[in-house]
């Protein structure tokens, strides 16, 4: 008897951790979509899956007892018997729909350097960051050795990089692959980047999953399962789990970036607008609310009738109808936790300008919801809130920060709008040098270099002094 209860346990481990697993991944692909994205997902779920129905009345509360949760618990168990994901919740909103032409979307390369100036990396990490940024093709991959970039640092034409140089390399490639978006980027195998995904879903690097996605992968490919079985010590049925979960994970993590819209239309996903002194906050819910098809309970009800493979059919329906449901409300909870924070934050934006945005990271943001930074920037890509400013995507509510010479935290936004305030206050019978800018700059406590200043002054579209003052002429 004692023999029977161990053989079982593995597989009901295995079991919970592939649905925590499938939990988890919607809940990571459904924070990524925006409003019209989301809206297009839940219509094709609407007529693919015949659990689904949409909720007349989005307001009442989803009914549970008529789904008979007894009902469900006399199949088996489903994935609401085991526990959520850290990184969930519920609460809703709803919104008109709004829509606006925004340029185009930023390419992968753009993505990456964004998050690279959100980072808390010192001058010369981020050298190293952008070199590895800078080969990364556009599945994902990086197309350079990394001791190739530790050689480019050391300035040297040897034959080998410094000890110390390729260790600080490595230490930054792997931030880049599990801490930025998408998880796995700048991978150099197909290995690599699957296990970086793998442990973002909370897979130890010990882990069974792990070690064949590392040691294996060739083998699974080949659908060589006897080798993984003997190597690793694992059943058949272990093997066709994990196989699931891999080939749930994306091998080209670059994929969603290949094709860039010149303009398009968009909805806006939150809006804020002020009443009195306060700011409040709203979600776009232009998108359908759904729920448990009442014609499915009324046949699960009565499933006397039924046949087996009727049954299981109705169960997988229902399971996924379940795990979509709640993996919506989780991420309606989780983005307006996010929403929430960067709202208060930039608080002094609404009230006044781009001149008046706060540093800000994603970090920062990360640490008060208590999710990573990674879904962070899942949930600020490629979204948009409808403001006194206008129509905005909400990336461009982070900022660096500068530290002034009195010690004071300085946006780098803040920087940009003084020195376009500069040049507009400049006299007419002179332009401003950006090294006249810097020395400004200087004399109110901020410092910046020259070189910087130029750079700045390009982003913001502002000729040279020669060529304003040419204008002037």
């Amino acid at each position: 008897m004692s023999g029977i209860g161990l053989a079982q346990t593995p597989n009901v481990v295995q079991k919970q951790k592939l649905i925590l697993t499938q939990h988890l991944r919607l809940f990571l692909s459904l924070v990524q979509m925006n409003t019209v994205e989301l809206r297009e997902y839940l219509e094709e779920q609407l007529i693919e899956n015949p659990a689904l129905e949409e909720d007349p009345d989005p307001s009442a509360e989803t009914e549970k007892e008529d789904l008979g949760e007894s009902l469900l618990n006399e199949l088996g168990p489903t994935e609401t018997d085991y526990p959520m994901p850290e990184e969930v919740s519920a609460e809703i909103n709803e919104a008109a729909e709004w829509e606006n032409q925004i340029p185009d979307q930023d390419s992968l390369f753009e993505h990456l350097h964004w998050q690279l100036s959100m980072t808390d990396l010192n001058e010369r990490q981020k050298q190293i960051a952008s070199l590895i940024i800078g080969n990364i093709n556009e599945d994902g991959y990086l197309e350079i050795e990394l001791e190739e970039i530790a050689k480019l640092l050391d300035g040297k034409d040897s034959s080998t990089a410094d000890g110390d140089h390729m260790a600080e390399v490595a230490r930054i490639a792997e931030k880049i692959r599990i801490t930025f978006d998408p998880v796995g980027i700048g991978s150099r195998s197909l290995s690599e980047c699957l296990a970086a995904q793998a442990m973002d879903l909370g897979y130890e690097r010990e882990s069974s999953l792990v070690r064949v996605v590392e040691n294996h992968i060739d083998d699974l490919g080949r659908k060589d399962y006897d080798n993984i079985c003997s190597k690793l010590e694992l059943s058949r049925e272990e093997i066709k789990e994990i196989e699931t979960v891999i080939t749930s994970l994306e091998p080209k993590p670059g994929r969603p970036y290949y094709t860039k819209d010149a303009a398009r239309n968009i909805v806006p996903d939150f809006y804020v607008y002020k009443v009195g002194d306060d700011l409040q906050m709203q979600s776009n819910r232009s998108f359908p609310k759904l729920r448990i098809s009442s014609y499915c309970r009324k046949i699960l009800a009565d499933r006397a009738n039924l046949t087996g493979e009727t049954t299981d059919y109705l169960r997988e329906k229902i399971e996924v109808a379940q795990r979509i449901v709640r993996c919506i409300e989780e991420r309606e909870t989780t983005i307006r936790k996010v929403m929430e924070k960067i709202v208060n934050e930039q608080k002094e934006f609404f009230d006044h300008g781009n001149a008046h945005i706060k540093p800000l990271r994603l970090k920062d943001v990360a640490d008060t919801v208590g999710i990573h930074e990674s879904t962070v920037s899942r949930i600020t890509s490629r979204k948009y809130i409808q403001c006194p400013q206008g129509v905005i995507e909400l990336k461009k509510l982070f900022s660096r920060a500068v530290h002034s010479s009195n010690g004071k935290k300085i946006s780098l936004e803040k920087i940009k709008s003084m020195i376009r305030e500069i040049v507009n206050e400049e006299p007419a019978e002179c332009a401003f040098s950006d090294e006249d800018i810097s020395k400004i700059l200087s004399m109110k406590n901020i410092k910046v270099a020259r070189r910087t200043v130029a750079k700045y002054r390009k982003t913001l579209g502002i000729p040279s002094s020669s060529k304003r003052l040419s204008k002037e002429v």
